[in-house]
């Protein structure tokens, strides 16, 4: 399967590693360290903006193909992405009142919530994973999902694209990460590439940008 075209695998990588990052942070949160508190909120709306990107690219690009290949077969989907449109601005919305009263008891009962919410979400990315892109790969051709992939690409804004990479980078392997920036290398002008590098390099340990520089020859 390697060599097929995978429209979920990346992204979901980042945002598990993000949610476990979260997580750590709710969990070992001090309430009376009002610039942490600031700084747990900021990631919080940072994150929801993100997802709902995630969800919406995934409910222009994809879910119209599976419907078309599978007649409601993206209904699931999109109930899933309600709730959790739903879950993530009361996450938020409960957060702020924890800024304004910050007490032990309230910040454990988030990092309880902030869980759940994990957990309703990983079950989500599972189906997609699991059963979406295996029927994505027996009824459409390669040409069809790359043209999905390069629409999805084409959807988001430079400072959207770097956002995710930021987030995917850490989270996926150096086979994955050597593949990527090299569809990067071969469609983006030559100075957004060097962005890409650039930021590489930003986000990974040394060890893991000196294997992926490796990987690309440079």
């Amino acid at each position: 399967m390697q060599s097929q075209v995978d429209l979920y695998t990346g992204p979901h990588k980042g945002q598990r590693l993000r949610f476990s990052t979260i997580s750590k942070s709710c969990g070992t949160l001090n309430v009376n360290d009002q610039n942490a508190i600031t700084a747990l909120e900021g990631e919080l709306a940072s994150f929801r903006d993100n997802m709902y990107l995630h969800a919406d690219i995934e409910e222009k690009f994809i879910h119209p193909l599976l419907s078309e290949r599978v007649p409601g077969g993206a209904d699931r989907l999109n109930e899933d992405h309600r709730m959790m449109h739903k879950q993530f601005d009361e996450l938020v919305a409960c957060f702020g009142e924890i800024k304004k009263k910050p007490r032990e008891e309230l910040s454990l009962e988030f990092y309880l919530a902030w869980n759940r919410f994990i957990s309703f979400y990983l079950n989500h990315i599972d189906y997609e994973e699991e059963h979406v892109m295996p029927t994505l790969w027996k009824l459409c051709t390669p040409d069809e999902l790359g043209d999905v992939f390069k629409k999805a690409m084409a959807g988001q804004t430079p400072k959207e694209l770097m956002e995710n990479l930021v987030m995917m980078l850490p989270a996926i392997s150096l086979m994955e990460r050597a593949m990527l920036l090299n569809q990067g290398r071969a469609t983006m002008p030559p100075e957004a590439f060097q962005a890409v590098l650039k930021l590489a390099e930003r986000v990974l340990t040394p060890e893991d940008w000196a294997s992926l520089k490796a990987a690309l020859k440079l």
